[in-house]
């Protein structure tokens, strides 16, 4: 497999990665942080990106992969490159450099980035390692595109959260449940039933076959935080970011009195407004976890 890399610019990255597209079966990737600038300066709300990422070289990079002999296209990729600085000088410097790399299966490779995460009593495996499993309480999981391997800091922080809890006969509701690795961790743990939802069909679809999985039977819902909701529940899990858990506005609701609520995916400098706002809402903070700017809340309806 060779890699074919050029350096180019902003303005230019498109016409180069057309160019290059003719020669990868498999596509091109650009590599602009022109493109998240745009983004971060848009209207769009961001809670958080690493600074690394908004500091990158201006100098974009546009990669292809191309299956073959490089020799019977070098002398014409070579050409058509320097047409385009000829015709099209935006694009310049366009700096062309040529590698061989070992073609792997990303199909299974990418499974040996995924581990057993321990957080008590509780394992979270990936249903390729179920067989290492040792833990008494083991919540398998297929990772999918939905968020919730248990990896991220602010999910791992709900799972410690929970353990404050006795979650035995509850009734409970993991909202923007991703993957369901809380809930599904909630109902291994005890929990009578969990209602799990979330505004994206294609987690959704992963969560289902995760609880096929674990054998576990739910409710799932495609819809919003809470909205909707009339019945009271005695734990809600939230995993979310800060600006989508202040818009959680009925949580006070749909907690029952002496009811807990968990949440995370809370970056630092936002915990505050928040807490200042369940507190506000008739919550009162049980326990407070961290790790690194992630921050990790227990809450009592008083």
């Amino acid at each position: 497999m060779i890699k074919i890399t050029c350096k180019t610019t902003h303005e230019g990255s498109e016409i180069v990665a057309d160019l290059l597209y003719d020669y990868s079966r498999s596509g091109v990737v650009v590599e602009d942080a022109g493109d998240l600038a745009e983004l971060w300066n848009s209207t769009l709300v961001w809670d958080y990106v690493e600074e690394s990422v908004l500091n990158r070289p201006k100098e974009v990079t546009v990669i292809a992969y191309y299956d073959g002999d490089y020799s019977e296209i070098s002398e014409e990729l070579q050409s058509r490159i320097e047409l385009l600085k000829k015709e099209c000088p935006f694009v310049c410097p366009l700096h062309l450099t040529v590698s061989e790399v070992k073609q792997e299966d990303w199909t299974e490779n990418w499974k040996k980035f995924y581990k057993i995460i321990e957080v008590g009593d509780l394992q979270v495996v990936p249903v390729w390692k179920k067989e290492e499993a040792t833990g008494e309480k083991v919540v398998l999981i297929n990772p999918g595109s939905a968020f919730g391997t248990g990896e991220h800091e602010s999910t791992r922080l709900c799972l410690s959260l929970m353990r404050e809890l006795d979650l035995s006969g509850k009734n409970v509701i993991d909202t923007g449940c991703g993957s369901g690795i809380l809930g599904i961790a909630a109902l291994r743990s005890g929990a009578k039933q969990c209602l799990f939802r979330d505004i994206d069909e294609s987690a959704l679809n992963n969560l289902r076959e995760n609880l096929a999985l674990n054998q576990m039977d739910a409710k799932v819902e495609c819809a919003s935080l809470l909205e909707g909701i009339t019945e009271e529940a005695d734990v809600v899990f939230a995993n979310i970011t800060a600006d989508i858990l202040s818009k959680m506005k009925n949580a006070g609701e749909v907690v029952k009195k002496g009811g807990y609520l968990v949440m995370s995916g809370i970056i630092d400098k936002y915990e505050l407004p928040l807490l200042e706002l369940y507190q506000n809402m008739g919550f009162r903070l049980i326990k407070r976890e961290t790790d690194g700017i992630w921050v990790g809340l227990l809450m009592q309806k008083a």
